[in-house]
């Protein structure tokens, strides 16, 4: 009758703690080539972006309220000494109904891009004054995004957002940087005219990766030049 050998459970235990090994270092492996693709993917989505919006305006070429239409800023702005006095790059206004589709996504690609982003739900703490850090969220951010839609022109709070960055941008403290979101020319035009002095960017035209990635360039064109 043959004989049953015990197994080596020191061999054994090497073994599974070798494939333990193996299999994190794959894991590891494969969230790079992950990350790897999207970058990669966000970038081709940029050359895209900028492609299609060849025959349009860029968003650097809008007149704000402040400069008319001639679009030239005064001698004496100096936009290096503006960008470096405040804590963030941009502001975003939003209604919570499109904080899923658009707000959120926007505010993590931003982030992405290397942005100072004021976003809600990355400041607002409990026991927070919201107006004060509303106040101070617009006025610490070089540029006012404006996520316009029918459920942010029927809020109180985007309302109030929406006067202090126009207010700000009228002054020349800032700019104002609209994307619209199931919304039409019209619907605007009737609840603000003044706004359609600014090129927008559509959510139906392109997707929040792409126009977070030309406020990106926009951002860093101001910077640098």
């Amino acid at each position: 009758m043959p004989s049953f050998k015990k197994p080596n459970m020191s061999q054994f235990n090497n073994a599974v703690n070798k494939a333990k090994r193996e299999l994190r270092q794959f894991e590891t492996q494969s969230n790079k080539a992950i990350n790897d693709l999207k970058r990669l993917e966000r970038q081709a989505k940029s050359y895209q972006s900028k492609l299609r919006s060849s025959s349009m305006p860029s968003i650097t070429s809008t007149p704000s309220l402040y400069l008319g239409n001639s679009g030239h800023l005064p001698s004496d702005y100096n936009a290096h000494e503006t960008d470096e006095a405040k804590e963030y790059d941009v502001f975003i206004s939003h209604a919570s109904e499109d904080k899923a589709d658009v707000a959120r996504p926007l505010a993590h690609a931003l982030e992405e891009n290397g942005l100072a982003v004021w976003y809600d739900e990355f400041e607002m703490r409990i026991g927070d004054s919201l107006r004060r850090k509303i106040d101070k969220g617009i006025a610490n951010s070089n540029f006012g995004i404006i996520v316009i839609s029918r459920d942010f022109i029927s809020k109180g709070w985007t309302n109030y957002e929406l006067d202090g960055l126009i207010t700000r941008s009228v002054s020349g403290e800032q700019q104002l940087l609209p994307i619209w979101h199931n919304i039409t020319k019209k619907e605007i035009m009737d609840y603000c005219p003044s706004i359609l002095d600014k090129i927008a960017r559509s959510t139906t035209d392109f997707t929040v990766e792409e126009i977070a990635d030309e406020i990106a360039d926009v951002i860093s064109d101001r910077k640098n030049g």
